[in-house]
């Protein structure tokens, strides 16, 4: 019979009581320079997008693996995975060994990659919670295309929050070189998490497969300029640009990781490059884009709304394919 262990028991804490649980000095000061970064990161965001609610409480479950991260929107907490901060510190750990001391990225100073790697997690679940993602989700269901949607939706804005956090303390740095400073830092976790994930290429139930995420990532970034509004459409040659050298930058740092793990001698290929292949008519990624497309507009309706006006039943009513806003904030 397995005898229940009270001290792997899953627990939530506060940041701050979650490093006064931790006992070893050096590693609680470890912990507390990882987790220092997402004070100034929520400003930040409060700073660039409407938050009708606040922000979410950021809280830490002890003992949990990685995969627990989650959500609970219903308390307004985003709850960090022990397991997450230990894999992320796995990704800085997988970068040192594979470029070496020398060539490893410290924008955020020792552990950059692990700390850019906990602030994509954190933004990511809170804009799960910012753009309302399970009153959505009410509305349209949870099948696969939906979900995937929505982790799209959070992955886009994930990476525009790290890129524009990055931005805003080096505003003169030139913007693809600040590109490819986020996917030198967000390469390594999200290949770790790739590494680990046995998932066909049409993803999970709930999640793209990672090749996906780590593509709308470079996607993304690509169309971020300088201007308050995306180029969605790559209608700005520079779009191309910039996809085009990040491309290029992720080539060269899979090689490495290729390289260094071994894959080559073992004749194995790039994952990524085995989706791009299998993916060249959009078979794995269309249902869920197409659902975006359809989804998107609600979103952005929702997003700048209090919670208590969309939380309802009445709050959506469709019609064919039409809805209607909330009574009074239609347009």
């Amino acid at each position: 019979m397995l005898i229940p262990d009270p001290d792997n028991a899953r627990f939530t804490l506060s940041i701050d009581e979650f490093l006064r649980s931790i006992l070893d000095y050096e590693q609680r000061r470890i912990y507390a320079s990882l987790l220092a970064p997402l004070e100034v990161l929520l400003t930040r965001i409060k700073a660039t997008w409407p938050t009708p609610d606040g922000m979410p409480d950021i809280r830490v479950v002890k003992n949990a693996a990685a995969e627990e991260t989650e959500l609970r929107d219903l308390v307004n907490t985003v709850c960090l995975a022990e397991g997450l901060l230990d894999r992320c510190r796995s990704a800085n750990t997988l970068a040192f060994d594979s470029l070496g001391a020398s060539k490893l990225p410290k924008t955020l100073g020792s552990l950059s990659i692990a700390k850019l790697g906990i602030m994509w997690s954190c933004s990511h679940e809170i804009f799960h919670y910012l753009r309302r993602h399970e009153l959505v989700e009410k509305h349209f269901g949870n099948d696969p295309a939906t979900k995937h949607a929505l982790e799209l939706d959070a992955d886009l804005c994930a990476v525009a929050a790290i890129y524009r956090y990055l931005r805003y303390f080096s505003p003169k740095t030139p913007a693809i070189t600040m590109k490819k400073t986020v996917l030198e830092h967000l390469y390594w976790p999200m290949r770790l998490e790739l590494d680990r994930t046995d998932m066909s290429f049409h993803g999970s139930q709930t999640h793209p497969h990672a090749a996906a995420r780590l593509l709308d990532v470079i996607g993304k970034l690509a169309m971020m300029h300088d201007s308050k509004s995306a180029d969605p459409n790559f209608t700005n040659p520079l779009s191309h640009l910039h996809l085009n050298t990040l491309i290029e930058l992720l080539v060269k740092l899979e090689q490495v990781y290729i390289n260094a793990v071994g894959l080559k001698a073992q004749g194995q290929s790039s994952p990524i490059k085995q989706f791009v292949v299998a993916n060249t008519d959009l078979t794995y990624t269309s249902g869920r884009q197409g659902r975006w497309d359809e989804i998107s507009p609600l979103i952005e309706s929702f997003f700048a709304l209090r919670r208590d006006v969309v939380s309802n039943e009445a709050s959506v009513a469709f019609v064919g394919d039409n809805f209607s806003l909330p009574r009074g904030h239609g347009g």
